[in-house]
């Protein structure tokens, strides 16, 4: 089989993904390029998403055990293999596209191989393409958003609170966020200047991307930290608390790319919606600017569209005044869901969760 082969069969495994695939061909191409060499490739194919333990794959390659499980462990280095952390007989699974997958992989851990900033380039292209013309066109939420533990409300149950989600992992990690880098070294001076450091690792995700050098460990304290100054820095608290935390910036994230760019309903917001005292309110506008959605207007005071509102909490802690509030959300405020979503957002759950 030719190089040009072994990459082919390669994208074909990744065609069995929930998108498609075709519209981004050129582009992600590109990134396997990078990733895998045409014997790393090879092995993907074979090892497959389900996966398996080194027995089962050695029958499958063929290739010596000592030397296949140096080359799996290798892989999983470069972000494209998953080996199940504390075990003495892992599985072996193939990483797929996201959550997490080789739009993500490759940028963290910052710069660690000779072809890092090759990569960095052709994963922010990928990481575009893939948003606008595969996400988008799911036609649901691919994430949930938290509101910032500081903003909560007095009403507010330990499950609607990030910083308590987190706290069952047992294990944490952080490591530069997979958008925000490769959006730096593509296209520098056209970037934002958040906090770089900020994708939270959790559970067995973080035990994966400390062993294989994606993200360094950290403490339950230090994740709540660098929640408390992600929501200072402008930063949206994301997705799923059993695998990451992203704390997103409107600039890079590839949600609100798809968002901006599109229209498409990226994420379903928090339980909670911005509320603004307009006897304290003195119209800076400050809470406007950081608005991540352009949810809030200023006019003699600042007012928020409960629509677009994400109930994140972004635009609480500049307040120069303390005139902002997070408040429940009415079942009227939030986005409707209907039964074809819900189905659609249950069988995405499902391969999200693949790796357990």
């Amino acid at each position: 089989m030719t190089d040009q082969d072994v990459y082919e069969a390669l994208f074909q495994l990744y065609e069995q993904e929930p998108f498609d695939l075709s519209k981004i061909k050129d582009s992600m191409m590109e990134v396997l390029r990078l990733q895998f060499t045409p014997k790393e490739a090879d092995v993907a194919v074979k090892v497959g998403f389900e996966g398996g333990n080194l027995d089962q794959i050695q029958k499958r390659t063929g290739i010596f055990k000592s030397q296949l499980k140096q080359m799996l462990y290798t892989m999983a280095t470069k972000g494209t293999m998953w080996i199940t952390p504390l075990t003495d007989d892992p599985v072996y699974k193939t990483i797929g596209m996201a959550g997490p997958g080789i739009i993500e992989t490759g940028g963290w851990g910052n710069i660690r191989f000779p072809h890092s900033v090759s990569l960095m380039k052709a994963l922010h292209k990928l990481e575009h393409d893939f948003t606008i013309k595969c996400l988008a066109d799911l036609g649901m939420p691919l994430g949930r958003v938290w509101a910032t533990p500081e903003a909560l409300p007095d009403d507010a149950i330990p499950s609607e609170n990030v910083a308590e989600a987190i706290r069952g992992a047992g294990y944490w990690g952080v490591s530069a966020c997979s958008c925000r880098l490769p959006h730096w070294i593509a296209d520098p001076g056209n970037h934002c200047e958040h906090l770089l450091d900020t994708c939270l690792f959790l559970g067995n995700m973080a035990r994966w991307g400390v062993e294989h050098g994606m993200c360094r460990e950290i403490t339950y304290e230090d994740a709540v930290d660098i929640l408390k100054k992600s929501n200072e820095n402008g930063l949206v608290h994301t997705y799923d608390p059993n695998m990451f935390i992203c704390n997103c910036c409107h600039d890079c994230c590839v949600f609100f790319t798809g968002i901006r760019e599109t229209g498409a309903q990226m994420l379903f917001p928090s339980e909670f919606v911005a509320r603004m005292d307009e006897e304290a309110c003195t119209a800076c506008g400050v809470c406007a600017d950081r608005c991540p959605v352009d949810a809030i207007e200023v006019g003699e005071v600042a007012a928020v569209d409960r629509k677009k509102c994400l109930g994140c909490g972004v635009c609480y802690p500049s307040c120069p005044t303390e005139a902002v509030s997070l408040v429940r959300r009415s079942m009227e405020d939030m986005p409707e869901v209907t039964e074809d979503m819900q189905k659609k957002i249950a069988e995405f759950s499902k391969w999200q969760n693949r790796y357990y």
